[in-house]
């Protein structure tokens, strides 16, 4: 997707590596956000790769935020591929686990990058 996006103050961009999708999200994932995600959700799903999403640089999401995200995850789960939240700041796990998406959502952090996420 095009990097010119990340002069904007918050949007979502996807970046197509040859083995997953990394999806980087920064700033307010709000409606407005939400327009332009469309059509990258739609690509994701396409490429049907592994995904990643970076929300470490997000510094709000609201409910049409949360909907990206679960859209993200609910065709990973349909179409079998696993998608996984990176670095999420501490509201967004919270958000997440108060509404159970991070049960459709798992978290994890970069220190286990290459490493499966869930509990042992």
């Amino acid at each position: 997707m095009d990097d010119a996006a990340h002069d904007a103050g918050s949007g979502m961009t996807l970046h197509e590596e040859p083995e997953r999708s990394v999806v980087e999200a920064w700033g307010e994932i709000d409606l407005a956000v939400r327009h332009s995600a469309g059509p990258m959700c739609q690509v994701v799903a396409d490429r049907g790769l592994p995904v990643v999403i970076d929300a470490s640089r997000i510094t709000f999401i609201d409910s049409t935020g949360m909907s990206i995200l679960v859209r993200l995850a609910r065709d990973g789960e349909a179409r079998g591929y696993p998608v996984e939240l990176r670095n999420a700041p501490w509201m967004l796990k919270e958000l997440l686990t108060i509404t159970g998406v991070d049960q459709l959502l798992p978290f994890a952090d970069d220190e286990g990058e290459d490493a499966p996420t869930g509990s042992a």
